[in-house]
């Protein structure tokens, strides 16, 4: 096959596989992978330097778009939640309100309805990193019984124009298909991020996408929640935190005293220990994340486990292993608190930010 053959094939495929993508992921990621191998081929037919260089590039570029399109059908995937509250320690003041605000709305519709609450919509979880937003997310659909779409946000832009927007109106599509559904967003700022705060056009369509299929959530008697995940608030487009959309907002702080020892003793709990004192552990970890204490754990799980491979003996963890642990960890939580006191002088009057500054002060 002579070269404008081949870039004329190519061609073709892409056309093909952009206009089958939403529909068919798997088929426009093969399309899109012959494409690329037409391109390898008629840059090795190329007349000139500059042809050649051009169709590697472009062949490059398509090999990358057919692994992004895996990530995006990968998007599209539900799974039934395998966690439920039981599975977190302490935190039971968030707990209730999501079961009130979430759950409850979710498995009752008809008697939400009667006092005039709408069943789904937006939920704003934001906080500290490590806290355990993303495991709350998917406990939450495991207490209400219904499908989870585990989205990373950053999994669904695209930087072809046009592709972001495209895949976002995919995922709602998919889970309108179930009587009710939880699509969770994590790092929720690389979608939702302050539109006067870019100057990319492209990137404001991917709020006015959101704001579309967030108006629609809720409305015929569609059971679909949208629970949203963030470690930086402030930095989410305010029209995306209005009642309707992002009205509701949890912060999800680190876990308080009670909550750091329950979590100890359910991370410990399957290895051997000896005289370890869980209360002082609780005072020294104040301010540690969820994603901290097992941090916490894990190192101190290895140094009997080190000792053993140099003589092959076995001892339990100990409380000394536990607090040789601690020196090398550093919470992140207080550093986030200092830069979130810094940006809620902003935000003075904005009541997204009550409870955070409660928790702050």
């Amino acid at each position: 096959m002579e070269y404008d053959s081949l870039i004329a094939r190519a061609k073709a495929l892409v056309q093909q596989g952009t206009e089958t993508e939403g529909e068919s992921p798997a088929a426009a990621k093969q399309m899109f992978v012959e494409a690329a191998a037409l391109l390898l081929e008629g840059s090795r037919r190329a007349p000139s330097l500059d042809a050649r260089k051009e169709s590697l590039e472009l062949a490059n570029q398509l090999y990358l778009r057919s692994q992004q399109v895996q990530e995006q059908k990968e998007s599209l995937l539900f799974k039934n939640a395998t966690v439920s509250f039981k599975d977190i320690a302490g935190m039971d003041a968030v707990k209730e309100e999501i079961r009130l605000k979430l759950i409850a709305p979710l498995k009752y519709p008809e008697v939400f309805a009667k006092y005039g609450k709408q069943v789904g919509g937006g939920i704003l979880m934001y906080g500290p990193p490590g806290c355990g937003k993303s495991l709350l997310a998917e406990a939450t659909a495991g207490e209400a019984g219904v499908p989870f779409f585990n989205v990373k946000a950053s999994s669904l832009k695209s930087k072809y124009v046009g592709e972001t927007e495209k895949n976002i109106a995919n995922l709602f599509v998919e889970a309108r298909k179930h009587e009710a559904a939880i699509i969770f967003f994590d790092e929720f700022e690389a979608l939702g991020a302050d539109r006067n705060k870019t100057s990319f056009s492209f990137e404001k369509n991917f709020v006015s996408q959101l704001l579309t299929e967030l108006d629609g959530v809720g409305s015929k008697n569609q059971r679909l929640l949208v629970i949203a995940a963030t470690n930086l608030p402030w930095e989410i487009d305010l029209a995306l935190r209005r009642d309707g959309r992002f009205g509701t907002a949890i912060f999800i702080p680190p876990p308080d005293a009670s909550a750091r020892k329950e979590m100890l003793q359910m991370m410990l709990k399957s290895c051997p220990t000896q005289g370890i004192e869980y209360d002082e552990l609780m005072r020294l970890t104040d301010g540690f994340s969820g994603a901290e204490m097992k941090g916490l754990v894990d190192r101190s799980i290895e140094m009997p486990l080190k000792e053993f491979i140099q003589t092959n003996r076995l001892r339990p963890v100990a409380h000394s292993d536990v607090l040789a642990s601690l020196k090398k960890i550093h919470p992140a939580s207080k550093k986030w608190f200092g830069d979130a006191k810094r940006r809620l002088q902003e935000f003075a009057d904005d009541p997204l930010y009550n409870e955070m500054m409660k928790v702050a002060a």
